[in-house]
């Protein structure tokens, strides 16, 4: 979760968060649970996915929906360099909806065990819900983690990560993100009259 998934409000957004384990992905939610009494701190979906990459290379079978064909390739490429033992199927994020029946079928009879899905949101927490109905395993949203991971799109220093200011940094890089801006802005003003829930 985060400022914008707060502040828009989705029905089926909230239903899935509600539904499932959702984690505080922005700064937006962390402030949302310590604003509601909840310790809380950021876990960023750049680092998670990495970090299940890393305990469970040798364990559990992943499946990497998401970014284009050459990133997708490139993201599976430097993740068997590093774990040669993993069991990686992908798939871009870039399907018509005919090809999202053929990709839940893979996904059920690869039998994955952890399903990384970059396709932004909402429409990665709407694939999880379908994917999920027809193959339970543990799915988790990653936005544009892969082009962050093979560098086309840069992440923000970590002195402005721990500032709690990433958000303002991807504004500051990618003028186009600025529609956005009225989520946020509305998310501020239901945070200060304590209407986050």
């Amino acid at each position: 979760m985060n400022a914008e998934k707060l502040a828009t409000g989705d029905p089926r957004i909230v239903a899935i968060a509600n539904a499932n384990l959702a984690y505080p992905d922005g700064m937006g939610a962390v402030l949302a649970l310590k604003r509601n009494g909840l310790n809380a701190r950021r876990v960023a979906g750049a680092d998670l996915w990495l970090d299940l990459v890393a305990r469970y290379a040798s364990t559990k079978r992943f499946y990497l929906v998401g970014g284009t064909s050459e990133v997708i390739e490139e993201t599976a490429r430097r993740l068997r360099a590093s774990y040669p033992d993993l069991r990686l199927q992908y798939r871009s994020g870039y399907f018509s909806a005919d090809e999202t029946g053929q990709m839940i079928e893979n996904v059920r009879t690869t039998r994955s065990d952890i399903v990384l899905v970059a396709t932004g949101s909402p429409q990665q927490e709407l694939l999880m819900a379908d994917l999920y109905a027809a193959h339970p395993a543990a799915y988790v949203g990653l936005g544009g983690s892969f082009d962050v991971f093979v560098g086309k799109k840069p992440r923000a220093p970590r002195w402005i990560r721990s500032a709690g200011l990433e958000w303002a940094y991807q504004f500051a890089r990618n003028p186009s993100r600025l529609h956005r801006l009225p989520a946020y802005l509305k998310f501020a003003i239901l945070l200060a009259a304590g209407r986050v829930r």
